[in-house]
C-alpha cells in the first residue's frame, strides 16, 4: 500500500455530505468485550504473535464521524468494500499516483486502516479530519519509527513517539501522562522497551476511544478500500512506473 497521503484526489466522493450541525453519529461497527479503563500492554501480544501489522502500519480514529464523511475531508475515491486483509493496496480501481487507506465504522468512531501509511505523521490531514472533533492516531514503520497523537477540532494537542514517551510536543504536551502512565509508559525521560512500545500505544489508545484494540474487532469489521491521490505516490510511480495501473483521472 503507498505510504504517503500530501494531496487530494482530484474526484471526490460525494455520497456523504459534510453536516453544517453536530457530528454525526456514525453506524456501530463490530463489538467485543467491553473495553476497559484498566487496559496495559500485556493486554495486547497479540502484536507480536499475529504478524499482520509488525511491517508497518497507520492507524487513525476519528471520534462521531461516519466513514463516507471520513473519505470525503480526505478527497477519496471508493473503490469497493471488503474485509480485513492485507491486499488492499491491489485493490482493482487504483489509479497511478493514488494511495490506498480502509475506512471501517467502529462503536462511534472511524477507523482508518493504512499499510505502512504516513497520515499519522501528516499534521495538517489530522487537523483536517479533526475538525469539530477528536482524532487518535498512532503510525509505525518497519523500522519502528512511531508517532502517537490526540488531535482535537484542528489542535495537535500530543504528540510523542511511543518510544520516546518523555519527548511530548502539542499545546497540552502532559495532559495525557494519567492515562500514559496508567498504559505502561514511563513518562520520566525513560524510553519504552522496544518490544512494548507498540502495545502500550495500543492500550492507551483503547484507553482514549473505549473500543477493545483486538484481532477480532479488526477481523469483523467492513472496510470501505478508498484511493486518495498523493503527490509523493505519483513522484515514485513517475521513475517507477506500474503499466498495470489506469492513468490519474
Amino acid at each position: 500500500m503507498a505510504a504517503a497521503l500530501v494531496g487530494c484526489a482530484q474526484q471526490a466522493h460525494r455520497g456523504d455530505p459534510e453536516p453544517s450541525g453536530p457530528m454525526e453519529t456514525p453506524p456501530s461497527g463490530p463489538t467485543a468485550s467491553q473495553p476497559t479503563a484498566q487496559t496495559t500492554d500485556g493486554d495486547h501480544g497479540w502484536f507480536e504473535t499475529n504478524g499482520e501489522l509488525t511491517g508497518g502500519f497507520c492507524l487513525t480514529w476519528i471520534a462521531g464521524t461516519a466513514p463516507g464523511q471520513v473519505m470525503q475531508k480526505l478527497g477519496g475515491r471508493r473503490l469497493g468494500t471488503t474485509g480485513w486483509g492485507p491486499d488492499w493496496a491491489s485493490f482493482s480501481g487504483r489509479r497511478r499516483g493514488e494511495a490506498v487507506m480502509a475506512v471501517a465504522a467502529m462503536s462511534g468512531w472511524s477507523l482508518v486502516v493504512e499499510d505502512n501509511g504516513i497520515l499519522g505523521l501528516r499534521d495538517d490531514l489530522l487537523e483536517r479530519l479533526s475538525t469539530r472533533t477528536t482524532v487518535v492516531s498512532h503510525y509505525r514503520n518497519v523500522e519502528q519509527d512511531s508517532r502517537f497523537a490526540l488531535v482535537k477540532n484542528g489542535d495537535i494537542q500530543v504528540a510523542f513517539d511511543p518510544y520516546d514517551p518523555g519527548d511530548r510536543t502539542g499545546s497540552h504536551p502532559d495532559m495525557l501522562l494519567a492515562a500514559m502512565r496508567a498504559a505502561g509508559f514511563a513518562t520520566d525521560g525513560q524510553g519504552s522497551d522496544d518490544a512494548d512500545a507498540t502495545e502500550l500505544a495500543f492500550a492507551l489508545t483503547e484507553r482514549l476511544t473505549r473500543v477493545p484494540m483486538t484481532t477480532a474487532l479488526l477481523h469483523a469489521a467492513t472496510y470501505i478500500v478508498t484511493a486518495v491521490y498523493d503527490a509523493d505516490t505519483a513522484a515514485w510511480e513517475q521513475e517507477n512506473p506500474d503499466p498495470g495501473l489506469q492513468p490519474a483521472g
